[in-house]
This record gives structure tokens, C-alpha cells and sequence, in this order.
């Protein structure tokens, strides 16, 4: 495993059992270790399609279990099975599969895990007593190509291409589970998430951190002109604990992101500002189906939770970078 920055001046939640599905990805596993960390039992349901295993602390320091590990599809009846024994007070649903381009290729499986995998997941929640808080994990991409920025919570859900009409449905999904079965359930709504853990080099952030440190050109598959908004991974962590804990508000959908509203290119140059090193790249402009320009309102988060981003890009891109160090050596090993 290598190791990540530590989450400090983190909201906190103590000695709850918390079941994480998608729990050994990217942002599933900075959440598992930090709740882990705060002295819950936390319980990680993954498939391992894109997570790993390796992602999770799951003994502490003194050498005790800190994490229990099952393997599962989020579409089979194991889930219903491990609801079941483990009585979770609070469930994250986080499980997806995440890229926009592999449901250009394969639309059928993406909407099935993302959609059914979802109606899975808040069935064994439905049917399992003592449940809290549920925070069913979304992204801006469920709201489609809007014709005003920024997005905010009441806008409509109108996914136009596989994985956002995934993301669309799954989020209405949830709001009907709360609306017709009162289940605890709050929805969550990322703009793009970067930072420590995420090895995914289809994504921009680690497709240049890979490039500098590996000293290769950077091909951009877009046009370099796409506007997105960065959130780093700590607080999106914060956020989603910070939103479990918050006891009002269920059956809403809350907004996370940050004020880094910048385009490809413009990334580019922050982190060469950041890392202080010359970014070789290429423009290939070869992207499908790509929304132009996202990015949030996340006032509502503000307001209600008392959350807001803490992190600058240039930091959060400092300390991305320094995690990718060692994971490249220890990927030599």
C-alpha cells in the first residue's frame, strides 16, 4: 500500500457500523480508511473491477482488523446476504462503473451496475432495519448539457449518453426509495474528483502527474477546451461524512465541488506551476460525446452542512504528485 497524506481537521463519526459498496476505488477507499481511522467498524462491498484491494487499511498500528473485505457484485444476492449479517447503521453506495468512455463501449454492463446495481443496493437497505443514513453517490453528470451554469440541486436530470443517463436514473432512483419507502436517504453530486489513490491515467490529473514523473508526452484526447470543475479527495471525504451525520435534509441531493472551474489546458498550466516542470503534450481532439463545460453550485453544501472545499489545486496537486512517486517505485517491485 502506499501511503496517503493524512485528512486533518476531518468531521468525524465514531464507533458506527458503516458499509461502503465501491469501497476499494478510488474515492471509496480514501472514505473506508478515513472512517476506519475515526474508530468505526467498516464493513467494504466491491467487485474489484476497477478498485483494489490494496486500496484499504485494514489492520491498524496495533495490528487489529480495521476493515472487513467482501468481494461481491453489486447486482447479486451476496448483497442482500452481507446487509443481513452485518446490520450497517450507515451505508455509502459509491459502487459504479465510472468511466464515460467505457460506456460509449459497453453501455448494456454500465447501465446494469449503475442502475440495477443501485435498485440492488436500496433493496437490501429497504428491508434491513436500524439503517441511519444512506448517501447514494452521484456526479454532475446526471444533470446532462445544461443551458445555465452552474448546475444547482434543482436543476433537471437529463443524461443524454450511456453513463450520464446512468448516473440520471440511479439519482432518481434514490430519490424514490426516500419518496415511497421513507428510507434515510441523502444523494450526493460530484463535480471531477482528483488526489492520492485514484491510478485511473484516463483521467486528466494523473494522466499528466504520470507524464511528468515518467517524463513522456501528454496526449489530450479533447480539444484541451473543456471546462470541468477539480474537487480534491479530502474534501469530498469530508463532505460525504460531514452529509451522513447531518440529521435533516433526507430524500435531498446536495452539490460538492470547489472554485477550480478550469479547462484541460488550463490544468496543464497549474500544474506546471505546481510541480515547477515543462508539460510536453499533444492535442488529439479524438473524445465522444463529451459535455462541453460542468461545474456546480455548491452553496446548499455550505449552508446546511457548514462544508466547503479546503484545498488549493496547487496543493492538491503537490500531494497527488508526491503519492505517485511511490507508487511507481513500488509498481517496479
Amino acid at each position: 500500500m502506499v501511503k496517503r497524506p493524512k485528512m486533518e481537521n476531518m468531521e468525524r463519526l465514531k464507533q458506527k457500523k458503516i458499509l461502503i459498496t465501491g469501497g476499494a476505488g478510488f474515492i471509496g477507499s480514501n472514505l473506508a480508511n478515513e472512517l476506519a481511522s475515526q474508530n468505526n467498524k467498516v464493513i467494504v462491498v466491491d467487485d474489484l473491477s476497477s478498485g483494489k484491494k490494496d486500496n484499504l487499511t485494514l489492520r491498524n498500528g496495533s495490528g487489529q482488523a480495521n476493515i472487513t473485505f467482501y468481494k461481491a457484485d453489486v447486482r447479486s444476492k451476496k448483497i442482500a446476504e452481507i446487509f443481513k449479517k452485518e446490520k450497517p447503521q450507515i451505508v455509502y453506495h459509491l459502487a459504479a462503473r465510472p468511466l464515460v468512455q467505457d460506456a460509449y463501449k459497453n453501455p448494456y454492463e454500465v447501465i446494469e451496475v449503475n442502475v440495477m446495481g443501485t435498485v440492488n443496493v436500496l433493496e437490501a437497505c429497504r428491508k434491513q432495519k436500524g439503517i441511519e443514513s444512506i448517501v447514494v453517490v452521484s456526479s454532475d453528470k446526471a444533470y446532462g448539457k445544461a443551458k445555465e451554469l452552474p448546475y444547482k440541486e434543482n436543476h433537471p436530470l437529463q443524461g443524454d449518453h450511456p453513463y450520464d443517463v446512468s448516473k440520471s436514473a440511479a439519482d432518481l432512483i434514490a430519490k424514490t426509495y426516500f419518496t415511497t419507502y421513507g428510507l434515510p436517504i441523502k444523494i450526493t453530486r460530484f463535480s471531477n474528483v482528483y488526489g492520492p489513490g485514484d491510478a485511473n491515467f484516463s483521467r486528466i490529473i494523473p494522466d499528466i502527474i504520470e507524464a511528468v514523473i515518467k517524463n513522456k508526452e501528454l496526449q489530450i484526447r479533447s480539444d484541451g477546451k473543456m471546462i470541468r470543475e477539480y474537487t480534491y479527495i479530502k474534501d469530498i471525504v469530508s463532505g460525504c461524512i460531514k452529509l451522513s451525520s447531518h440529521n435533516a435534509n433526507f430524500g435531498e441531493a446536495f452539490n460538492f465541488g470547489s472554485e477550480n472551474i478550469l479547462n484541460v489546458l488550463d490544468v496543464i498550466k497549474k500544474s506546471e506551476s505546481a510541480l515547477g516542470k515543462k508539460i510536453n503534450y499533444k492535442v488529439l481532439n479524438i473524445t465522444k460525446n463529451e459535455i462541453p463545460a460542468q461545474y456546480l453550485d455548491w452553496s446548499k453544501a455550505k449552508d446546511i452542512l457548514g462544508w466547503k472545499p479546503e484545498t488549493s489545486i496547487e496543493k492538491g496537486i503537490q500531494e497527488t504528485h508526491d503519492w505517485f512517486k511511490n507508487y511507481f517505485i513500488n509498481e517496479k517491485k
